[in-house]
């Protein structure tokens, strides 16, 4: 049983690889990634039951993969510099503890693949990255649950990648530079309000999770490269940051049944950024 649930997670992870194709956010997740699914998918036994049982109501083991993706993030800059942005995809999986339903430290491991442009005068400058690894650490928290059902939860996010560049251009002039340089540090504050709803249906009912909040995100873009036609002329991007520093976020968890093992996810993400992320969560 245990290797044909590891089996499935694998495959989902080989899916959401080959068919995602754009893409650059920090997914948030909601207060559902803390307490549900409720069955775990590979320590639950027969055997044993009432003791696990009790114990994961303690200490949770979890893993997700997130494909996210962005269409439009700007980057505030110096006032040499115009119309910058940063655009591209980051396949994430994420393996998280969750402590007494209230607390969850998680780190994330994956890939990403990026592409930045900007304006220096009347030149214009793209910069694509190949894929790159990249990697964070993050820590979820609920703050507080009402008498309705609705909770307040915490989020706290760090992510960084450094990968290779694969092509740069300059007004369409392609430019070969091995010493260029393409890092990205990320970082994310989130407070988000959510709700359980029961949708029955003639087999078993379903469950969903809608939340929104808000999320206070900033990044530093570190973009660098030089040009052998045009020496002594700087190409950087001077550590460039998000142009707008506050976000919303608007997402929906699905839960096949609470007896469920997993969880499906959507999530969108305005104002500083345009963004769309699909993930699927899966308890051990």
């Amino acid at each position: 049983m245990k290797k044909q649930y590891l089996f499935i997670l694998s495959l989902i992870i080989s899916i959401c690889c080959v068919t995602a194709r754009y893409g650059f956010a920090a997914t948030v997740g909601n207060a559902l990634d803390l307490d549900l699914p409720q069955r775990s998918a590979v320590l639950r036994q027969e055997v044993v039951k009432d003791t696990l049982d009790e114990y994961e109501q303690t200490v949770k083991i979890k893993g997700s993969f997130d494909i996210e993706f962005v269409f439009n993030k700007d980057l505030h800059v110096n006032s040499d510099l115009s119309k910058a942005e940063i655009k591209g995809q980051w396949y994430m999986a994420k393996l998280g503890m969750t402590i007494l339903n209230r607390v969850e430290p998680y780190i994330k491991i994956g890939t990403s693949s990026l592409e930045t442009r900007w304006k220096h005068n009347s030149q214009e400058i793209e910069v694509d990255a190949d894929n790159g690894f990249a990697w964070g650490v993050g820590l979820k928290a609920n703050i507080v649950e009402f008498l309705d059902g609705i909770r307040l939860t915490g989020d706290w996010q760090y992510r960084t990648t450094e990968p290779d560049i694969s092509e740069i251009s300059v007004n369409g002039i392609a430019v070969n530079d091995t010493g260029a340089k393409f890092k990205v540090d990320e970082w994310q504050l989130s407070l988000l309000l959510s709700k359980k709803f029961e949708i029955p249906l003639k087999l078993q009912s379903i469950y969903i999770v809608p939340y929104t909040g808000i999320s206070y995100a900033d990044s530093n873009v570190d973009v660098s490269f030089s040009n052998p036609g045009m020496p002594g002329t700087d190409f950087s991007l001077f550590d460039a940051n998000n142009k707008k520093l506050y976000g919303f976020v608007l997402g929906c968890d699905i839960v096949p049944s609470l007896s469920s093992s997993f969880i499906y996810s959507i999530e969108l993400r305005l104002v500083d950024e345009v963004a769309l992320s699909l993930g699927a969560a899966m308890k051990f």
